[in-house]
């Protein structure tokens, strides 16, 4: 692991640039560490190869990041940024609570298939030492709120059938979907994840649609509360 810091006091000594110019910079750095990262994982990519693919000096990168660790942590952070705008997004571009839930699922799908930032970041999630993953927030809870709370409100709206647990049932699907990425990826480099993805939903939807006995009238009735 490259933990040198050639040019860092340096690099302090820099004039900032204008906020827009710096983002700009800082998005070219995790680019090309993502890129990396995605490829031979996080041991195997040093700082110097990162700088390389920036084309830009050592003492330009420590500037914005002091190290590897540093840009590690920045790309995992982007990717549960993205997250909440994305469920919040596609919840409500869904008038049913169940066409959501399906639609999020295939949406993340997509995220990890064609974005390289969430690809390099579940990776490094894998790879990072206990010291430096215990910097970061804990993972997958919000999805599991998001979700539990979108099955709640479809049983309110007599979508969902009311006899499932919200919150077991959120748990199960956040569970279910992260690793069946995971395996896929393992894999086949993620080119069967819309495949298996379709199957687990065959699975799943049935046990999660209302039925005759437990209809919206049941779900939404004065006398189901």
């Amino acid at each position: 692991m490259d933990t040198s810091q050639p040019g860092a006091a340096t690099a302090r000594r820099r004039p900032r640039g204008r906020a827009s110019d710096s983002a700009a910079t800082r998005r070219l750095i995790v680019d090309a560490a993502a890129a990396l990262f995605s490829e031979r994982g996080y041991a195997s990519a040093s700082l110097t190869d990162i700088v390389a693919g920036t084309g830009m000096t050592k003492g330009a990168v420590y500037w914005h990041f002091p190290s590897k660790e540093e840009i590690a942590l920045d790309i995992v952070r982007q990717m549960y940024a993205s997250w909440p705008p994305m469920l919040g997004a596609v919840i409500a571009a869904h008038d049913d609570a169940l066409d959501a839930l399906v639609a999020v699922t295939y949406k993340a799908a997509e995220q990890f298939s064609t974005d390289l930032t969430t690809q390099a970041a579940k990776r490094l999630l894998a790879e990072l030492p206990p010291d430096a993953l215990a910097k970061l927030p804990q993972p997958y809870v919000g999805w599991q709120g998001a979700l539990c709370s979108l099955i709640t409100e479809g049983q309110r709206r007599g979508q969902v059938n009311p006899a499932v647990d919200p919150e077991g049932t959120a748990q199960a699907i956040v569970a279910s979907f992260f690793g069946m990425q995971q395996v896929s990826w393992e894999l086949t480099n993620r080119r069967d994840l819309l495949a298996r993805l379709e199957n687990f939903w065959k699975l799943v939807l049935p046990q999660l649609r209302p039925t005759a006995a437990t209809g919206p009238a049941d779900a939404g009735s004065p006398a189901a509360g």
